[in-house]
């Protein structure tokens, strides 16, 4: 059983006992194909989708996404389906020299031939030769195309900056919209140097971090970053933030005893850990903690040097009708290394 040391900012590290049992058998991916309990095959479920789709669009940013969707994809066992999106409702036409008609079929065969050539660099240099990848050429508004190539089950992966207008803006229009409106998991890749998240990618040293506050979108969120930990076969860093918002401008400073305070965030952490895994442990070694301070701060400090940083798309607080939340937004613009942001299914509540 995940417990938590109260009396301090940071909880402890769950025991050893967390890793793959004796005698279970670890094969491609991470997977743990034999003897999984109901809790890990639940956990499971949630990389079991279809293709990773990343969207292309020539930039550099576009580039570190398709590194990374390439290197997840091997993980998975899955394809790559390389989109890129033309602003216009319908192939352009160019004229044919051959049969004297106007066709769009030559345009689509050209941008076809340059994303392969992109995919097959990328892949060569990131030692992902082997995986399969599918171009893929869509009309219409980017995001919405994007959002509708990866469907409710796909991994839809996207750089923080594509080619557009604000060069110096830390997040895309098309990326916030993807987060904002995708129904599947949604991973944001940065393209400058403090991206940490394909250093170690896999092994005892990767680490994947997640934000949980007890909300359906969190439990999404952790069942989510729990199945990536265990394709890495690293370390899973579950992190609930908690501030007293009854002090100071909100009420007296002894409204709420701070120890009261810890409990309560202890607790939160506790049952989201036990709601998720059902008992049955998440088949990988995992560090909990609670800690006091504003969530994307701390989730953001906590991700420097992980493979991924995992929220949900709203937490607890704020209008239940928004689609992203500020955590997850503030977390999408600012963190250190790629983030993953997980909508919560029906079965969540």
């Amino acid at each position: 059983m995940v417990t938590v040391r109260s009396g301090g900012r940071i909880g402890v590290d769950a025991s050893p006992s967390y890793g793959i049992p004796p005698g279970r058998v670890q094969e491609r991916g991470g997977e743990s194909r034999s003897g999984a309990t109901e809790g890990e095959r639940a956990v499971d479920e949630a990389v079991r989708q279809h293709d990773v789709v990343v969207g292309a669009d020539g930039s550099v940013g576009a580039r570190a996404a398709l590194a990374w969707g390439l290197r997840e994809a091997r993980l998975r066992d899955r394809r790559v389906r390389l989109v890129t999106v033309v602003l216009e409702a319908r192939p352009p036409q160019v004229h044919d020299a051959v049969t004297g008609r106007f066709t769009g079929a030559e345009f689509e065969d050209v941008v076809r031939s340059r994303l392969a050539a992109e995919a097959a660099a990328v892949a060569g240099a990131e030692g992902c030769k082997n995986a399969p990848v599918h171009p893929d050429i869509r009309y219409g508004q980017p995001a919405q195309q994007l959002v509708d190539a990866a469907g409710p089950d796909g991994l839809l992966v996207v750089g923080s900056r594509g080619r557009g207008p604000l060069r110096g803006a830390l997040l895309g229009s098309v990326s916030q919209q993807c987060a904002q409106y995708a129904r599947a998991p949604v991973v944001v890749v940065r393209d400058d140097e403090s991206t940490h998240g394909a250093v170690l990618w896999q092994g005892a040293s990767s680490r994947v971090v997640v934000g949980v506050d007890g909300s359906p979108g969190s439990a999404a969120a952790l069942r989510f970053a729990t199945a990536e930990a265990r394709l890495r076969r690293g370390q899973l860093h579950v992190v609930h933030a908690w501030i007293d918002t009854l002090s100071g401008y909100g009420g007296p400073s002894w409204a709420v005893p701070g120890t009261r305070l810890r409990e309560r965030a202890e607790a939160t952490l506790r049952q989201s850990m036990q709601d998720t895994w059902q008992g049955n442990g998440p088949g990988v070694q995992v560090r909990a903690e609670t800690v006091e301070g504003a969530d994307w701060d701390i989730l953001t400090e906590r991700a420097g040097a992980a493979d991924l940083l995992v929220v949900g798309s709203r937490g607890r607080t704020g209008w239940s009708s928004l689609l992203l939340g500020s955590v997850s937004l503030r977390c999408i613009t600012f963190a250190p290394c790629p983030v993953a942001v997980v909508r919560p299914t029906r079965a969540d509540g």
